[in-house]
């Protein structure tokens, strides 16, 4: 594991705002919580979400990760708890219907069993709480066509190390219904996000990227949508 500690600590020593989290934003706002809410951020990185979150709602906001920098920069910036936890070995530490609201943004495609952590996080979810999930699409439409012509690349897809299972609409919502949530909402999925390379920012490609960047896909996700941004919920009754 030290390794991948390794990898993380390097990660959050030097990064800055990812350019992906903003697609989350709109999800969160259309919620209804407030200041008594709480709310986990798995996989929580740099604090920016938390941070978010807490200029918002000034609501309680808890970070686990793999990373103690990243910790102890979530410290800096007011969260609530934060815990270290390897998401392939370990259960989430807090109490079971404890949360208003869990996040996991960009976190799914990072870990060996999705369905087991989202498992663990429906046991945390206060009854009608609700969890967030941002992830690639690998079955994108630009993904189907470069398959076909056997020029797909891993950084095509945000290119991070440690992206081990990426998701489809069809897979990730069996998953969703396998662990008992329902209204499962896939509105504010993704054209595309504009990142950092030389394709994103210059030439047609860039312009074309940057006008998509973080515009919503209302219909056809499995399609054309490049993220997934997929809000779900604990049945009330539950």
């Amino acid at each position: 594991m030290s390794s991948l500690v390794d990898y993380y600590d390097d990660l959050w020593k030097s990064s800055g705002i990812p350019p992906y989290v903003q697609s989350i934003f709109p999800a969160i706002a259309e919620l209804n919580l407030h200041s008594d809410s709480k709310v986990l951020d798995i996989a929580c990185g740099n604090g920016v979400l938390g941070n978010w979150i807490m200029n918002q709602v000034h609501c309680d906001v808890y970070g686990i990760d793999i990373s103690p920098v990243a910790l102890d920069l979530c410290k800096q910036l007011g969260y609530k708890d934060t815990k270290i936890v390897d998401l392939d070995k370990d259960s989430l530490p807090y109490p079971n219907n404890y949360f208003n609201l869990v996040t996991l943004s960009a976190v799914v495609e990072h870990i060996m069993d999705p369905e087991k952590v989202l498992q663990d996080v429906w046991n945390k979810l206060k009854p009608g709480g609700s969890v967030i999930v941002l992830t690639p699409n690998i079955c994108w439409v630009i993904n189907r066509l470069l398959f076909l012509l056997g020029y797909w690349e891993h950084r095509l897809m945000g290119g991070m190390k440690g992206h081990i299972n990426y998701m489809n609409k069809k897979r990730l919502e069996q998953i969703f219904v396998n662990n008992g949530y329902v209204d499962v909402k896939w509105g504010h999925s993704v054209y595309c996000v504009a990142g950092n390379s030389k394709v994103c920012q210059s030439g047609i490609t860039g312009y074309v990227i940057k006008f998509l960047h973080n515009r919503p896909v209302k219909y056809f996700q499995s399609l054309l949508a490049f993220n997934f941004v997929v809000t779900a919920y604990k049945p009330i009754n539950k």
